[in-house]
């Protein structure tokens, strides 16, 4: 959605309530502590209080916005400002764009980001899966960190290991690894990956004998500049490795292992919704639904 359109559409906090509530449930509220659909409504207030277990509660209730004293359009306006921002958004820009200090952006940004999580999708047909590392080059670490944490002077040990599983012409699914291995690869592919689908890789040994599981198993030598195989190939998930990583460079800088599965929570979301002309309604369905996104 065009930020011009956000403004207009929600120029009061009671349009914006009445909006939250339309999409959650569908103008027919629904105590989130005991489910009773018979409520009535507080006057001159965006509150009901259940008849059932006589409670007092809002659409707020239970979704990443709970607790909040910022106007819900400042709510509304960040999240379509992450959405149209290709390359992601600084916390710093988002504080002046919207009025906040950068540690209130940070916060929106941060519950925003895991609501984002599509841990409910499963992939199938034909995969491209591949690994990637995030981190800074080693020659840009002083000597004394690369002493103390013993790095060698080649490999990928110093950065963290991420693996990315696009469904071609479909969603991309991206998780953040303790250790480039078959031990932890093979697991999550197989909980997010469909069994029938067809997989394309490179020749890491992390998905050595993945075959046994998936209807077929496509391995591209890359050593041998061997890089597709008629329709079989992983540019479009290269693709999304190059984008991600131009994101770090021109706006984030640094992203910490605690925080990137956020970071890529928001950038595959992006990705996944990009032709989507819903994708703002999505967002906040799912901000009004993931429960956990706040825990």
């Amino acid at each position: 959605m065009e930020i011009i359109k956000v403004y207009k559409e929600f120029d009061n906090q009671n349009k914006c309530y009445s909006y939250l509530e339309r999409i959650r449930w569908n103008n027919k509220p629904i105590c989130p502590y005991c489910f009773s659909e018979k409520a009535s409504k507080r006057k001159n207030e965006n509150r009901y209080k259940c008849l059932g277990c006589n409670r007092s509660f809002s659409v707020l209730v239970g979704t990443i916005m709970e607790g909040t004293k910022l106007p819900i359009i400042k709510w509304l306006v960040a999240m379509c400002l992450i959405l149209n921002a290709k390359k992601g958004i600084s916390s710093l820009q988002l504080a002046r764009d919207i009025g906040v200090n950068k540690n209130t952006a940070w916060y929106l940004q941060k519950r925003i980001r895991r609501a984002m999580n599509e841990d409910d999708t499963l992939l199938q047909g034909l995969i491209e899966a591949d690994e990637s590392y995030i981190g800074g080059s080693l020659v840009n670490k002083h000597e004394k960190l690369k002493q103390e944490r013993q790095y060698a002077r080649a490999g990928m040990e110093h950065k963290t290991p991420v693996l990315g599983m696009l469904e071609r012409k479909g969603k991309i699914i991206v998780r953040v690894l303790d250790k480039a291995w078959g031990k932890e690869i093979k697991p999550i592919m197989k909980k997010i990956i469909n069994s029938n689908s067809k997989l394309v890789t490179d020749g890491f040994g992390g998905y050595k004998d993945l075959g046994e599981y998936f209807e077929k198993h496509v391995i591209l030598n890359h050593s041998k500049n061997i890089r597709r195989i008629g329709k079989y190939h992983t540019n479009t998930i290269e693709g999304f490795w190059s984008m991600f990583k131009r994101a770090i460079m021109g706006q984030y800088h640094k992203i910490t292992a605690v925080h990137l599965q956020e970071y890529i929570n928001e950038m595959a979301f992006k990705y996944n919704y990009r032709n989507n002309e819903r994708a703002f309604e999505v967002l906040i369905t799912r901000c009004l639904t993931k429960s956990d996104a706040f825990t």
